[in-house]
């Protein structure tokens, strides 16, 4: 992760804010447009993960929450889950020394082979789809879980709990633990995804769900210190623990799959999401007070362009290095990577205030 590029020693002043219609259009300019080609790929992992999604989390709301169901925060929910956290974990599997069977063949005609970049596209997206299709279901079930689990989270610290922010952490962490009931529908939503995400792990599997949810409980806790108002020593307004632990949590899944080096490279990418949430959200979270990175002058577009640069980077690094990959390899995921990360900063810069 490359926070000391991001992070300065001494902010400047307070930098006015430029008009949000610029800020978006000048993220567009820096992320450009994905090839084309590409799509293929890109449209079978959100494939994948909306299928999860819709049998692992929709029954859940359809008993915790029914209401939301049209709301702003649904929208929401479902982005977030399937099109931004779910799609990196599948992503990864392409970059993997050692995927699964299915994404392995892929892989290896792909890496070799003098392909089209049309037919690289088709032989990846069809081969994630039949990972999603035939490949072992619980871990992508719990892909889904966790996706919706830390929309939920973030949007109940933020917007469903009047609680004083000292008061509101506790609450969260003990409706989660199953030690205060949850009366509200977003609690009641995010304890049914917390008890599915665990259901059923053993020995070595239940270990690491239980680091992943030590991270979700870091993140909660440096969320309330940002509330506070108090100083981060690091100057990143205490973004660092929701960066590093929603990525820990996602990766749960398919750690078996994952390098150090593809956590690393998912730190990056949740970093930049991190500043481009902070850099659209300029003028809400001044009016309301709360200090951010950006809003404090410690991020600037410079930084958010290094976070973008670094995370195209750092894939292409890690698709390198997991094995005999030919450039146009290379370049489909890559692609596709910037196809589904434009997606997403489309709805972050549309999306109503959930």
């Amino acid at each position: 992760m490359r926070d000391p590029a991001i992070v300065r020693a001494s902010p400047d002043p307070v930098p006015s804010s430029p008009p949000r219609a610029a800020r978006v259009d000048a993220v567009r300019e820096l992320m450009g447009a994905a090839d084309p080609a590409s799509r293929a790929l890109a449209a079978g992992i959100r494939r994948v993960a909306r299928g999860q999604f819709q049998r692992a989390v929709e029954p859940l709301v359809d008993v915790a929450w029914p209401a939301v169901r049209g709301t702003p925060f649904y929208d929401k929910l479902r982005i977030g889950a399937c099109d931004l956290y779910a799609s990196a974990p599948y992503t990864a599997l392409f970059c993997a020394a050692n995927p699964p069977p299915m994404v392995r063949l892929a892989t290896a005609v792909g890496g070799r082979l003098p392909l089209s970049l049309p037919t690289l596209a088709r032989l990846g997206g069809g081969a994630i789809t039949a990972f999603g299709r035939f490949g072992p279901q619980a871990p992508q079930r719990r892909i889904a879980l966790i996706a919706a689990f830390i929309v939920c989270v973030d949007h109940a610290l933020d917007h469903g709990m009047s609680d004083p922010p000292a008061r509101r952490g506790e609450r969260l962490e003990a409706v989660l633990a199953g030690r205060s009931p949850a009366d509200s529908e977003v609690l009641a939503l995010s304890r049914a995804l917390a008890v599915e995400m665990g259901a059923g792990l053993r020995g070595e599997e239940r270990a690491s769900f239980e680091r992943a949810m030590a991270r979700v409980r870091e993140w909660i806790r440096a969320e309330v210190r940002a509330m506070r108002g108090e100083v981060d020593p690091r100057g990143l307004g205490h973004r660092l623990a929701g960066v590093e632990g929603t990525i820990d949590g996602l990766l749960f899944p398919v750690e078996r799959y994952a390098s150090e080096a593809t956590r690393r490279w998912m730190y990056d990418v949740s970093l930049f999401v991190q500043v481009l949430d902070d850099w659209f959200d300029w003028e809400a979270d001044a009016k309301d007070l709360r200090p951010t990175p950006v809003t404090e002058g410690r991020w600037g577009f410079d930084d958010l362009a290094a976070a973008w640069r670094g995370s195209v980077e750092g894939l292409e690094a890690l698709v390198r290095a997991s094995g005999p990959r030919s450039d146009r390899y290379v370049a489909l995921v890559r692609e596709a990577f910037v196809a589904m990360m434009r997606d997403v900063m489309e709805a972050m810069a549309e999306r109503p205030d959930a």
